[in-house]
């Protein structure tokens, strides 16, 4: 093939390239726009989830098409989109706990789930406070400059549209160089993550490692037609990755808060105890039995043991699935297709 028809070629990719990242974005900010009509109702809170979620494919997206999108422009979508997410993020973390909390308090003895009441009422207080933040960030003003931002970063309009008017991704056969070397360090990222991940206590590092299977899954959504079968492949073993090492996350984000609650009512209890045994040259036992709190401790202490053998069946279906998808050749599959 001559160079002049190899240059053409790449014009043509890139410039697909360019109206499928028109599409894909605006689509994208569509759904958030969608969601964000109920994501302040804290009765339901689905729409906060999907918001989480909707918000990193959006960014996930800018990312991947970064390269033929305005390079003024792309700082300052990026950065809103970033603040979006990370105030959904908090209210999903604290709707997790939430709800966590509830599930266990509810399997108490009766009168026991008391002991959570504080700790739920507590929380309820740091969920309206997200809310307040996510309120100003997920107006409809807000939204639709988001969009506007969209719009001229893309800077360009498609013409895949269908009969209704309605823009039609169309799912590229090719994807340029840049956005296989994108895949490529998202991949190298999730494995570098091994062996440490590994250990049953490294929390951070598994974080990190969802973190990573995140985004590598974002973005095989948006390239495994055009990589193959074993992109497709990769993008489910990430999908499971990232669902596992995410429930182990809720586990870890709830367990300080139940620790917490325990030493909050010691602390009250130990005041309690010294003032009323003011004056004595010893402390008397039997004043612990008079202790205010002292019925209320079982139900936090009860919530940390369920949290705790929770996160460690997970880990261990974390531990098994990497383990079964290394054997599987999954990850050695997705790194040869992109070398090709």
């Amino acid at each position: 093939m001559s160079a002049g028809h190899t240059a053409a070629g790449n014009e043509d990719e890139k410039r697909q390239f360019r109206e499928d990242s028109a599409i894909v974005l605006e689509q994208r900010v569509d759904q958030i726009a969608e969601i964000s009509k109920g994501l302040l109702d804290v009765t339901d809170t689905d729409p906060a989830e999907a918001m989480w979620l909707a918000s990193r494919r959006l960014r996930a997206a800018l990312e991947l098409f970064r390269p033929v999108l305005s390079k003024s422009q792309f700082p300052g979508t990026r950065d809103e989109v970033r603040q979006l997410t990370r105030s959904v993020g908090r209210r999903r973390d604290v709707d997790s706990m939430i709800a966590a909390f509830e599930a266990i308090a509810a399997e108490m003895d009766e009168g026991g789930e008391y002991g959570l009441a504080r700790l739920i009422d507590g929380l309820r207080g740091r969920q309206a406070d997200c809310n307040r933040t996510l309120a100003s960030l997920a107006s409809g003003r807000r939204l639709q400059a988001l969009r506007v931002r969209v719009e001229d970063l893309s800077a360009s309009q498609s013409n895949g549209i269908d009969g209704s008017g309605t823009p039609v991704y169309r799912v590229p056969e090719t994807v340029p160089g840049g956005a296989r070397r994108l895949v490529a360090r998202r991949l190298e990222r999730l494995r570098k993550s091994v062996p440490h991940a590994l250990e049953p206590s490294a929390v951070r590092e598994q974080h990190r490692m969802r973190v990573s299977a995140e985004r590598l899954r974002y973005s095989l959504e948006l390239t495994a037609e055009a990589l193959g079968t074993q992109a497709h492949t990769a993008r489910r073993a990430a999908r499971g990755l990232q669902e596992v090492l995410g429930e182990m996350r809720d586990c870890d984000i709830a367990l300080p808060q139940a620790r917490d609650q325990v030493r909050v009512f010691e602390k009250e209890d130990v005041k309690t105890i010294l003032e009323r045994a003011r004056g004595s040259r010893d402390l008397d036992p039997v004043l612990v039995q008079a202790a205010p709190n002292r019925m209320l401790y079982r139900a936090p202490h009860l919530a940390s043991v369920h949290l705790e053998a929770r996160r460690q069946m997970l880990f261990e279906r974390f531990r098994k699935l990497w383990l079964e998808q290394s054997r599987q050749g999954v990850w050695v599959a997705l790194e040869t297709s992109l070398a090709d």
